[in-house]
């Protein structure tokens, strides 16, 4: 499996890391859905695990404010819902607050959950198998960021030290792309967009930042960046 830029770790987002999985899809059923449509995968008799083809698909979770956490963000060429295939056998536990949002319409590719249980798919698939468990350790990796992120400091501590991983992440650059939206930073840092929104105000106004959208971070202060990141 090549190596994840460490500004997808930050932003949280699975790139095609189990592309090879396109090559199964005649053992799979095709599924499109719309932007917009929520997947709950979780109560699927048959505990399937899907390969994203086509679009972005989102991973919800309600917090117990009555909120919604985004977890992670898969691209094109990633496996869903590999963990409840691979658990449901040794547990009934479902869990409702987790759900797929679809960020743009999806082409899924649905496979049955057997398929991991099977001895002879295993013996005939280990890189396949490898794969598969490498993309499970990388998701739980990008959850604890995520958590780690938005569990602790306010909004403008959370902010900052997202700007300052990101610089830090594409060797402390002053200006980059961040390749997130301000709607799914906020989602991410489990932030409401407009108390983001205020905070990157007023990080302009003080001359901290410069600019902050999907497309630019320029930031013109690092050092007061790196104090309110660790306060």
């Amino acid at each position: 499996m090549p190596a994840v830029p460490e500004s997808a770790i930050l932003t949280a987002t699975i790139p095609d890391v189990n592309n090879m999985w396109a090559q199964l899809l005649f053992l799979a059923s095709k599924e499109e859905h719309r932007k917009g449509t929520y997947l709950y995968l979780y109560d699927d008799p048959e505990q399937s695990f899907y390969y994203l083809e086509k679009g972005r698909v989102t991973i919800l979770h309600g917090a117990t404010n009555g909120h919604v956490q985004n977890m992670l963000y898969m691209q094109p060429g990633a496996l869903l819902n590999v963990a409840h295939a691979l658990g449901s056998a040794m547990t009934s536990f479902l869990d409702s607050g987790c759900q797929f949002y679809c960020l743009t319409d999806v082409t899924l590719w649905k496979f049955p959950g057997s398929l991991l249980h099977d001895q002879e798919f295993i013996r005939s698939h280990p890189a396949f198998i490898e794969n598969l468990m490498s993309s499970i350790g990388l998701k739980l990796l990008l959850m604890h960021n995520t958590l780690s992120n938005s569990g602790t400091g306010n909004a403008m501590t959370r902010l900052c030290r997202f700007c300052l991983n990101m610089s830090q992440a594409n060797g402390n650059a002053l200006e980059l792309s961040p390749g997130i939206s301000q709607t799914e930073l906020a989602n991410l840092l489990g932030v409401h967009r407009v108390s983001l929104l205020r905070v990157i105000q007023k990080l302009k106004r003080d001359g901290v930042l410069e600019e902050l959208t999907k497309d630019s971070l320029i930031i013109k202060k690092p050092e007061k960046l790196r104090e309110l990141a660790m306060r």
